[in-house]
C-alpha cells in the first residue's frame, strides 16, 4: 500500500507545474520574437493602440490552482510580466479581460552616444 501512495503522489506532483521557469527567462526590452521562443503561441492576445498583451496559462500548477502570466508589451517590446491564479477547473474560460490601466508604464530609449 505504501509503494501505491508513494507513486500516485509522484504522478500527482509531476503534473504540477508554473510558468516560472520559462518567464525567468524573459526581460524587459525583449521582442516578440524571444517571447514567442521562450513561451510558445499565447492563449490570449489583446492589443489598443501600441499596446499588445499576451496571456499563458498552465492548468494543474498547484494543487487547486492554474498559473496565468500576461506579458506586456509597448511597440513590440516587452514591458512586464503579470501574475494571477484563478480557480476554476482547466485554462478555458479563466483568461481574464486585460485592464490596460494595469500595465507597466515603461519606455525603452536608445541614444546614440
Amino acid at each position: 500500500m505504501k509503494i501505491f501512495v508513494t507513486i500516485l503522489f509522484l504522478f500527482l506532483m509531476s503534473g504540477c507545474g508554473t510558468l516560472d521557469n520559462k518567464t525567468i527567462r524573459i526581460n524587459a526590452g525583449d521582442d516578440k520574437d524571444k517571447v514567442l521562443k521562450v513561451m510558445g503561441v499565447p492563449e490570449d492576445r489583446q492589443m489598443k493602440s501600441k499596446q499588445e498583451a499576451w496571456q499563458y496559462c498552465i492548468s494543474g500548477a498547484g494543487f487547486g490552482y492554474n498559473d496565468h502570466k500576461i506579458i506586456w508589451f509597448n511597440a513590440g517590446l516587452v514591458t512586464g510580466i503579470t501574475s494571477y491564479r484563478t480557480h476554476r477547473s482547466g485554462c478555458t474560460g479563466a483568461i481574464r479581460e486585460i485592464r490596460w490601466e494595469s500595465a507597466p508604464n515603461f519606455v525603452l530609449e536608445t541614444r546614440k552616444i
